[in-house]
């Protein structure tokens, strides 16, 4: 990205009418900042940090290490921000909870250091790719098991069949032999003679291949058949036993690190939590972005061949489901105006209104979220909180500042925050101008106190990153 990408803003009145922000730059020093991104092997320590600075990560360090490349997952953060939080503000006998768990990735990295973990989602396959992430299996009953799906020992099938029921034009997402196939691995996971744990880890590799091997384009999180862009999808049998392969050496490698660690899933979300008062030492979590990612839409086929297991039996039950989650599109809870803390920062007049009941709701739901926070952590605990800002054509969508006001109403106070420089997207095109790609990730530590820790805890000195119609994040 060139310097003169690297800009600052003074408009944000927005698409979704947020003001007042002051992330506008003022003075020479913030200035010189917005034009320099530190460039770091791996991030500092958090007193080496300067409040408001932005890195830039070469990450040379493997992001897919251990099982953290088991299944793939929409805007889900690197490894190592959860290895930071850990190492900074954890030992083996901290609580540490992930109450946005999306695939894991926290409980994977808490694995390696402290011995209890917990990990909520309202999302069911979320839950099961982190359980088939962090659970204890003998590698050798996988490698064993496994020799049950090769390809000359699956069952035949004459009948076709997709688990979900209300699903039309399923040749449109798999070619004929693809689907059959599909079926013959399914079946022969459902035959295995296992305990729910191994079959969990199994039914998670064949999830894994489903948009590898659909029509569906790879080249973006939403899930559609591209009419431009002609796919040739690989073949079903070495996809599936090459993902297996995979898989069973990251939970060999898993293995070798985590030791008696112990990492639970629970019964519960980021709203209510089956925890006790007073008992997490370190929350470290990426929050849904506002209106920008549809994590169910993303994983229709995974939903189409799973479903049924995790409790959505039909496109409709389906459907349902992809409006509870904090940051829905087209949201069931129904808000009449935004909390008291950020009135003064959400114009709602300046909201589109098809936008306006999305980021009503989620500021609500985000606001009880933190109030379930702060019952659960132990006075002066931190949360390390990871956003980002949104770009679009419109300008930026600065949702942090409110996030900072609402947490604050709990009893959490900013403590220090920076911002590192995504380097890869998994969208792989321009959209020149369209959509919101996220440029800038922002980590933000708040505390557990009755005070403010900083003078200005309302509002984040960042500067921000723009990006030219053309281009692509690397």
């Amino acid at each position: 990205m060139n310097k003169s990408n690297l800009q600052n803003n003074t408009a944000y009145q927005n698409s979704l009418g947020l003001e007042g922000s002051n992330h506008a730059i003022s003075n020479s020093k913030s200035n010189e900042q917005s034009e320099v991104l530190r460039e770091v092997e791996e991030f500092p320590r958090h007193d080496k940090i300067s409040h408001g600075e932005l890195l830039s990560l070469t990450l040379s360090a493997k992001t897919s290490g251990l099982t953290h490349g088991l299944h793939r997952f929409p805007a889900k953060y690197i490894p190592q921000v959860p290895q930071w939080a850990i190492r900074n503000f954890a030992n083996e006998k901290s609580v540490v909870w992930d109450p946005f768990m999306g695939s894991g990735t926290t409980l994977v990295e808490a694995l390696c250091t402290v011995n209890q973990s917990y990990g909520t989602d309202i999302d069911p396959l979320a839950r099961l790719i982190s359980g088939a992430k962090t659970c204890e299996l003998e590698v050798s009953r996988l490698i064993s098991l496994s020799e049950h799906l090769h390809p000359s020992r699956l069952p035949i099938i004459t009948d076709y069949f997709l688990p979900m029921s209300g699903v039309k034009n399923i040749m449109h997402w798999f070619s004929e032999e693809c689907w059959n196939n599909l079926c013959r691995i399914f079946t022969a996971i459902e035959k295995l003679n296992c305990n729910p744990n191994e079959r969990n880890f199994f039914l998670t590799v064949f999830s894994s291949i489903l948009r590898w091997v659909s029509n569906a384009d790879d080249q973006t999180q939403k899930t559609y058949v591209s009419g431009t862009l002609k796919k040739n999808p690989p073949e079903v049998f070495p996809t599936f036993e090459k993902s297996v392969q995979k898989a069973i050496l990251g939970v060999s490698n898993l293995a070798a690190v985590r030791g008696k660690r112990h990492a639970s899933i629970l019964d519960g979300s980021a709203l209510s939590v089956p925890l006790s008062d007073k008992v997490v030492d370190l929350i470290v979590t990426s929050p849904p972005y506002l209106d920008s990612v549809d994590y169910m839409y993303n994983f229709m086929l995974e939903y189409f061949w799973l479903g049924p297991k995790l409790g959505v039996s039909s496109r409709t039950e389906y459907n349902h489901r992809r409006r509870i989650p904090v940051g829905s599109k087209n949201p069931l809870i129904k808000v009449a105006t935004v909390h008291d803390s950020i009135i003064d920062l959400v114009n709602l007049q300046e909201i589109p209104e098809y936008r306006r009941s999305a980021a009503i709701a989620y500021f609500d739901l985000m606001q009880k979220h933190f109030i379930e926070a702060a019952r659960v952590m132990k006075d002066g605990a931190r949360y390390v909180l990871v956003i980002g800002n949104s770009q679009a054509s419109t300008g930026i969508l600065p949702v942090h500042d409110c996030l900072l006001r609402l947490a604050k109403t709990a009893g959490l106070h900013l403590e220090k925050a920076f911002a590192y420089r995504i380097r890869r997207h998994y969208m792989k095109f321009p959209r020149k101008g369209r959509g919101g790609i996220i440029l800038m990730d922002w980590v933000i530590t708040l505390r557990k106190s009755d005070n403010a820790l900083i003078e200005e805890e309302d509002r984040l000195p960042l500067p921000h990153v723009t990006i030219g119609a053309n281009e692509v994040a690397n």
